[in-house]
């Protein structure tokens, strides 16, 4: 496995929330993963060692990049309404607003990443509308 560039602590936690939430990990070459057992050890999967899929998904945390959430709201039939930088007098930083059945999900986040993560567990856990922050 390769290095892969430095994943935020706070985007580990939301991999294990999102994956708690029900989202479903299915392991390819090249996934970005996090060891579960000292989460700070990231990589790129490259050679599964002729695990199993299940022998992969309770060794490594799935750390989904933005391609890869942004389908998974496709998959759910969400629509993806705004994503972009927002600076005020007050705060800067990421936001991302979806529209879906479940209704209308705003989130934010110091990254694009952590944003699109925020309000995808918004809409894997929601049924109501949801304003996360």
């Amino acid at each position: 496995m390769n290095k892969p560039t430095l994943v935020p602590e706070s985007f580990i936690y939301l991999a294990h929330d999102l994956e708690s939430a029900g989202l479903f990990w299915n392991p390819e070459v090249g996934d970005e993963v996090a060891d579960r057992e000292s989460k700070n050890s990231i990589a790129i999967l490259v050679d599964p060692q002729g695990m199993t899929t299940d022998e992969l998904r309770s060794t490594f945390l799935w750390l989904p990049t933005v391609e890869q959430m942004l389908m998974q709201f496709e998959a759910r039939q969400a629509v993806l309404f705004h994503a972009g930088l927002e600076f005020n007098s007050k705060e800067c930083c990421y936001k991302t607003v979806i529209q879906a059945s479940c209704g209308h999900i705003e989130s934010k986040g110091e990254s694009f990443r952590l944003s699109l993560g925020f309000a995808l567990r918004g809409l894997l856990m929601s049924d109501t509308p949801t304003i996360i922050n």
